[in-house]
């Protein structure tokens, strides 16, 4: 079977490699990018099987990446798990189109949990307009 790409927008290297190594080991084909614009470039240059998304990164926060991305032909429909730790429910709401499933919160969420979420998304298929 074809590996699935997940690219990782997190600025913590910490929790990103942590992902990396979890990732890599569970199968998938990760990619890593630190920064809200370099996250945006990779999503529609090497257009992910997911993008785990971070909202709180250094340079424009992960709502903008989300708007970005989907403003892309490709991105429209690309699959999204939001990661974080200090936004709120309503906040998310208010700012991606995002069911609630497809957001974790730091630190609640363990890593099986973060594979049965991803293996989850991947199995839904991709809207076709």
């Amino acid at each position: 079977m074809e590996q699935k790409t997940v690219l990782v927008i997190e600025d913590s290297q910490y929790l990103a490699d942590s992902l990396v190594d979890m990732l890599k080991i569970s199968n998938y084909k990760p990619t890593t990018a630190n920064t809200g614009r370099t996250g945006i470039s990779k999503a529609i240059e090497q257009k992910p099987d997911l993008i785990l998304l971070d909202i709180r990164l250094p340079d424009i926060d992960g709502y903008e990446v989300y708007k970005q991305v989907r403003s892309n032909d490709w991105g429209k429909n690309a699959r999204v798990i939001i990661l974080t730790a200090s936004e709120s429910i309503d906040n998310i709401s208010k700012n991606v189109d995002l069911p609630l499933e497809w957001v974790l919160f730091k630190p609640d969420w363990s890593i099986p949990d973060l594979l049965a979420k991803i293996k989850e998304r991947l199995e839904i298929p991709l809207v076709q307009e």
